[in-house]
């Protein structure tokens, strides 16, 4: 990222540079042609800055394009969910009163050590 901006400072740098150096090419030819020192400042590259901005019509028309675009992406999405049939189960499993003590004991072991062996590690 960083590269990426000092590539594009170094190229606007560039640029300033040769704006000039065509400024100069175009005060000497008109010396040559006996017109004078009369420059005309002329860039080839926009402004920095200056931003482009779509008309309704082709904001419309790229709003249109990416609703087809989802539309497709929908469909195929939708055709393909219909040939896998799905392998999760539509019965919801529940746990007795027993299972979820069970699992909330192991839990509270489980934490209770990691917590020894931090302090363990913090002792040291």
């Amino acid at each position: 990222m960083e590269q990426r901006r000092l590539l594009e400072l170094a190229l606007q740098e560039l640029e300033h540079r040769k704006a000039g150096i065509d400024e100069e090419i175009v005060a000497l030819q008109n010396e040559l042609k006996g017109e004078g020192a009369t420059v005309r400042h002329t860039t080839s590259t926009p402004s920095v800055g200056i931003r482009r901005t779509r008309t309704a019509t082709e904001r419309e028309a790229q709003a249109q394009r990416m609703r087809e675009y989802w539309a497709k992406k929908r469909a195929k999405t939708a055709k393909t969910n219909a040939k896998a049939p799905s392998t999760a189960s539509t019965k919801t499993r529940t746990m007795t009163d027993a299972q979820k003590k069970a699992i909330s004991l192991r839990m509270k072991e489980a934490w209770k050590k990691r917590r020894a062996e931090a302090n363990k590690a913090k002792a040291k």
